[in-house]
């Protein structure tokens, strides 16, 4: 563990040991951090704007204090309100929602607008969401789910962080309810994403989490305090936004958003790119597809080769992409985690050349368990601690509780502490042959041809696999050619 903060001259550490939930370390903040930067963007003239601790919590408080007075109902048995956010929305306006829902004593359930109105009405029905804030755009989208919800349910307007700036003077006299402090209370509710056959379910996190989340830089190998983590490419909806809008208040890291834009719209690799030049960012982290796309932008690899550590998550990256970053010099390293878990690794830890590899952060418990059909193959269980709690267990190995992700994993050949997916238990092609397979690796290989975009591997309970593949778009007039559709063909197989 590495302490953060240490030696900063406008941030003081507050207690992250679970003496002190986040909505309570964040106004401890504003009395001992008030001008330390929480989040930077840059705007249409190049300028940096800061917005510091007491900026930011002032809002928060501002966004608390309309919640309260748009009076939604009160919450079932006594527990908190829930208050849907569905929005379309910067990320600064979002954090400040959520936030401020949590600071007015409410329970925030944070929802992708990427919905379907059936699985909207779904999640509301399943979390008694009591009311909803939406933005202009999702309004059809909320009509739609009414009807198939059948209730009554108050919808209201959003509201963005610049508009809140008006009323900081204006309600700081109207009283807030106390801090949530119980750290084993829920905090905040997120969902799943579902999928085509099943509808997407809510996760519940707790204060406890929350904090396990915000202050997963403390795992690491060096104080983060005062760098800027670069967060232009993220999705806020899910348990991502929970950890950015937390993160500076526990270990004093400045988080770079995306300006906002009029219409929203959501950044693309290009934006990204100028924004990072723009801000200078030590860290960023970012989805597979932005970096395999940044990749190919020398601008981009330029950034990036200026980072102290760039980061990705949530699938798989392209091996001819990383290896191609890491001998231009780019910091690469895989950070892993899961909605149930948290994150797993440690924060920013990099492999060299072994970039896809993960190491097990400090105070996790794990259990591997051998994968009889896959020789080599194994998941992981993650036991719950003293320094380690999941949204649920799925385990129990010699009486302690757990929770085991799909995930097939594989050992590295010389480090026995570093492990890499190799794709998921539940990914594994039954044949009518009686064989398994697991299609990952075979993918992951074709994936490195360059003619290729992406490709799926099925089979299902048929005698062979097949292989459906989509080549990149600039290759697709090639395939009215015979020899050139040939010469494609041959490098695939």
């Amino acid at each position: 563990m590495h302490p953060q903060g240490i030696d900063s001259p406008t941030f003081t550490p507050g207690p992250v040991d679970g003496t002190l939930t986040i909505p309570q370390l964040i106004e401890l903040q504003l009395e001992q951090s008030p001008d330390h930067p929480a989040f930077i963007y840059d705007d249409p003239n190049g300028d940096i704007v800061s917005v510091t601790f007491t900026q930011y919590i002032r809002t928060v408080h501002a966004a608390a204090r309309r919640f309260l007075r748009d009076n939604a109902p009160k919450g079932i048995d006594g527990k908190p309100t829930v208050v849907g956010l569905l929005v379309n929305t910067d990320s600064l306006s979002f954090f400040s929602m959520c936030a401020g829902l949590m600071r007015a004593g409410m329970l925030p359930f944070n929802i992708s607008p990427q919905n379907s109105a059936s699985s909207l009405a779904h999640l509301l029905k399943e979390t008694n969401t009591a009311a909803i804030y939406v933005t202009s755009d999702l309004r059809p989208l909320v009509s739609e789910t009414l009807g198939i919800h059948g209730g009554s349910l108050p919808v209201f307007d959003s509201f963005i962080f610049e508009s809140m700036q008006g009323e900081l003077d204006a309600v700081a006299t109207e009283s807030l309810p106390p801090t949530p402090d119980v750290l084993d209370s829920t905090a905040v509710i997120i969902h799943s994403s579902g999928s085509t056959s099943t509808l997407s379910k809510p996760i519940y996190l707790t204060h406890r989490l929350l904090l396990q989340y915000a202050i997963s830089p403390i795992y690491g190998h060096e104080d983060r305090c005062g760098q800027v983590f670069g967060a232009h490419t993220l999705p806020i909806f899910h348990a991502t936004g929970v950890f950015l809008l937390s993160l500076p208040f526990t270990v004093g890291i400045t988080t770079a958003v995306p300006r906002r834009t009029v219409p929203h719209t959501h950044p693309t690799a290009e934006d990204a790119t100028k924004a990072m030049l723009a801000t200078k960012p030590d860290l960023v982290l970012a989805t597979p597809a932005f970096i395999e796309r940044w990749s190919e932008d020398p601008t981009a690899i330029q950034v990036l080769r200026s980072l102290k550590g760039l980061q990705y998550g949530g699938a798989s990256l392209s091996k001819h992409v990383g290896d191609a970053l890491f001998a231009q010099g780019v910091a690469l390293c895989c950070g892993y985690g899961s909605m149930e878990t948290g994150i797993i690794s440690p924060f920013f830890e990099s492999h060299g050349k072994d970039w896809e590899y993960i190491s097990i952060r400090e105070g996790i418990d794990v259990v591997a368990l051998p994968e009889d059909d896959e020789p080599g193959l194994y998941t992981h269980a993650y036991l719950v601690g003293p320094q380690f709690e999941t949204t649920l267990t799925n385990v129990e190995i010699d009486g302690r509780r757990g929770y085991v992700i799909s995930d097939l994993l594989e050992r590295h050949p010389e480090n026995p502490l570093l492990h890499r997916v190799r794709g998921r238990k539940d990914d594994l092609i039954p044949f009518s042959s009686g064989f398994k397979m697991n299609p990952v690796p075979v993918e992951a290989q074709i994936n490195r041809n360059p003619f290729v975009e992406n490709c799926v591997v099925f089979g299902n309970l048929m005698s062979n696999p097949g292989i459906i593949v989509q080549l990149r778009p600039e290759f697709l007039p090639d395939l009215v050619d015979d020899e050139k559709k040939a010469k494609i063909l041959e490098s695939i197989w």
